[in-house]
Parts: structure tokens; sequence; C-alpha cells
């Protein structure tokens, strides 16, 4: 797996492995497995948070996994570690002020069993909270070494400009990475995220990123399971054409869906409008996870990109 260099500065694998469920609806077993194979196949970009994943445990169990499996493996080195803060715990933890992202990173820190992370992302935007205490605040952190990197994740394109603008403005750390929901198929306009600044990703957040050459990691890029299940299609996505399409390609490719999906958004950078784009999705199941995988391997023509694009 080649690995590129986002402007950041990080060098990072062109997937990132999300380790939402390791420790609570994937076991530790199942988990190392993953992760182990990731490492063996060239990836190094592991994406875990404070909170996850709280709804099927206390919302510790993902870092702490990470934490005894980056001891053992004694790898953290070799590992771009990114986790985040601001989002729900059994009702604590939610926001941004300067108290919770200070507490928070030492709890990310001890549970990882190290001393600092490669990128720190706010999970969702705090609108209660000053973006000027909230960039402060991350700044102290890197200034600190206790984070190298800042992410947004869950955040108004206005919102998210607004904040670079202040840390910008104060000579402090910008936001260099964007977080946000992203998948091939199209998203229902009519139907409101879950939470409020979960949006799925527009053409204006495309250009957006474009015109300020900032890399989006994309969550639920695999639609839940859903390329190769319609069951598991989440209803906010319009289904129809554009995902019959790419499942004939697949066909014609000698791939899952899925994996053409991962192989489509690593080659988006290469077209007018788009940025580069690091999808980011896991599996409890290692044979799964390194289907998916193979789409870094696939090549795709400028014909193919095109044709994907149109459907």
């Amino acid at each position: 797996m080649k690995k590129i260099v986002i402007p950041n500065g990080l060098e990072v694998a062109p997937a990132v492995l999300g380790a939402m469920n390791f420790g609570t609806t994937t076991s530790r077993a199942d988990a190392y497995r993953v992760l182990d194979a990731y490492m063996d196949m060239g990836g190094n970009f592991i994406d875990t948070s404070n909170n996850y994943a709280h709804w099927a445990g206390s919302g510790d169990e993902s870092e702490t996994l990470l934490g005894e499996w980056l001891r053992d493996r004694g790898c953290r080195e070799k590992v771009v570690l990114a986790t985040k803060v601001g989002f729900d715990r059994h009702g604590e933890g939610a926001g941004l002020k300067k108290e919770q992202i200070e507490y928070w990173i030492d709890e990310s820190l001890r549970k990882l069993g190290t001393d600092h992370v490669d990128l720190y992302y706010a999970h969702t935007d705090d609108a209660n909270t000053p973006l000027e205490e909230t960039m402060d605040a991350f700044d102290r952190l890197v200034k600190k070494g206790k984070v190298r990197c800042l992410g947004g994740s869950n955040y108004d394109t206005w919102r998210f400009a607004e904040a670079n603008a202040i840390a910008t403005a104060k000579g402090q750390t910008p936001f260099t990475v964007m977080q946000q929901k992203f998948t091939y198929l199209h998203p229902k306009s009519d139907i409101a995220p879950k939470y409020i600044f979960n949006e799925a990703v527009s053409r204006e957040r495309l250009r957006y990123l474009v015109d300020k050459d900032i890399p989006l990691v994309a969550y639920s890029c695999l639609a839940k399971g859903g390329y190769e299940n319609d069951e598991r299609i989440p209803a906010d996505y319009i289904v129809g054409d554009r995902l019959a399409f790419i499942r004939e390609m697949a066909k014609e490719k000698g791939v899952g869906t899925s994996a053409l999906v991962v192989a489509w958004m690593a080659n988006l950078h290469r077209l007018a409008g788009f940025p580069r784009v690091l999808p980011l999705f896991a599996s409890s199941r290692v044979e799964h996870f390194l289907e998916n995988l193979k789409g870094l391997e696939l090549t795709l023509t400028d014909e193919d990109m095109e044709r994907l694009n149109r459907a």
C-alpha cells in the first residue's frame, strides 16, 4: 500500500481503518486480526474517538483496545493515530470548552498509552462555545506536543472555515483535515441527519476543500454494507440507477461493489472539483475488510471515473 503525504505533512495510507466498534461489537480477537492485517498490507492510519462505542459500552473500549494493541505489537511509531473529542458519552462529555478539551486529551492519551496523537479532531461543532475558545485550547495542545495536527468533523462548511480564519488570524494551528459523511450514492436532501451537523458532503463542500487543499476523510463511506445488501442501505440515500451502475461495473472489474467504492474515492482527486478523499471503513471480519481494501489496488481509467460520476 503506497503512502501519500497530505498537506499537513502526515504520511498516511490512502484508506483509514476505523476502530469505532473495536472492543464492543467487534471482539478483541477480531479487532486484533483486522489491525494486524491492515498493518501487514502497509496501512498506518487508524481512527478512533473518546466516545467509541458508548452506545454499546462505556465509550472507553476502542481507545483502550488500541492502546493495548499498540503496546502488544510495539508499533506506535509506525501508526498515524487519530482520535476525537466533543460528542456525548452517556450524557457527559459533549462540548468543546477549554476544560473539556484539556481533560479528554489526557484521558485519550492514557487509554491509548502514548504521549501524543497525530491527528486530533473536534468530533462535532459546539455552537454554545465560542470558536475562539475552542481553537485556543486546541492550539495549546499542539504547542505542548500532545497533538501534532488538528481536524474538524461534523461542521457546517462555513463554521469550519470560520474556525480556521480565527486560528490563522491569531497565528494558531488550523484544522487541516475534514472528516464528514460521504459515499458514492447521493443523499436525499429532504431527510435531516440524526445530529444537526452530521450532514453528508455536498458539491459546495467539495469545492471548498479543493480550494483550501484540505483532504476529506470519508466516514460511512460503504453505506453500512448496503452496496452488497439492499436491506442495509440507510434510508437517507437515493438508490436506483447509480447503485445499479456501480454494481454492474464491479462485476466487470471482478471485485465487490464496496471495493469499487473505495477505488472511486481513492481516485476522485484526479478529477476537477474533487479533493483528496480517504475512505474510512472497517469490518469485524478480516476477510471482508481485506476484500474492500482491494479497491486500492484496482486500476480505474479516466473513462471509468467519468462514467462512475455521470451515473
